[in-house]
């Protein structure tokens, strides 16, 4: 769930967790919303350019290394944004001209591998999108460090480490 930065965490409501397994609430501090859009925008893009390779079916007869091959399967098919609910939060947020955001998550106790294998993953294909093999661009430096703040949180958190507010820019500059 999403709430204004202002509003104390200690008293929000907090989202229903799924069912089964033990799970921990991380929480995202200072959350800068056009950040977030930004860097939304660009994985939605590259997520779209993955799911296309993915599902052209020929992709094993294209000319790109066989690492990128496997990326394509992995994010093109395991890691799909999250949903519908956290896109309309974060574009309700920015439509009111909030900046920040102090936002609760409800994840598996056991998500922090998955948290790391995702950074290694996306800084992958950024890899890729500076050799020019895909046609999405790499993510701007601001994005990136957001990214790497964004996973770590889960990661400390998990590991029983306090919440780290965000203290980056509030806004990527075009």
């Amino acid at each position: 769930m999403t709430y204004p930065a202002d509003q104390d965490t200690a008293t929000m409501g907090r989202s229903s967790p799924p069912a089964g397994g033990s799970l921990v609430e991380v929480h995202l501090l200072g959350l800068p919303v056009m950040v977030m859009r930004a860097s939304r925008e660009h994985h939605d893009g590259l997520m779209r350019e993955f799911r296309i390779l993915a599902l052209a079916g020929r992709v094993e007869d294209a000319d790109l290394p066989a690492r990128l091959l496997e990326l394509v399967q992995i994010l093109g098919q395991r890691y799909d944004t999250r949903g519908r609910r956290r896109h309309a939060d974060l574009e309700a947020a920015a439509a009111a001209g909030l900046e920040v955001l102090d936002e609760v998550e409800v994840v598996p106790v056991d998500a922090s591998e998955a948290m790391v294998r995702l950074g290694e993953l996306m800084d992958e294909a950024d890899s890729y999108c500076r050799q020019a093999l895909l046609m999405t661009l790499p993510r701007p430096a601001l994005v990136r460090r957001f990214g790497q703040w964004y996973l770590t949180q889960f990661v400390d958190q998990l590991a029983g480490r306090p919440a780290v507010r965000w203290d980056g820019p509030l806004r990527v500059q075009a």
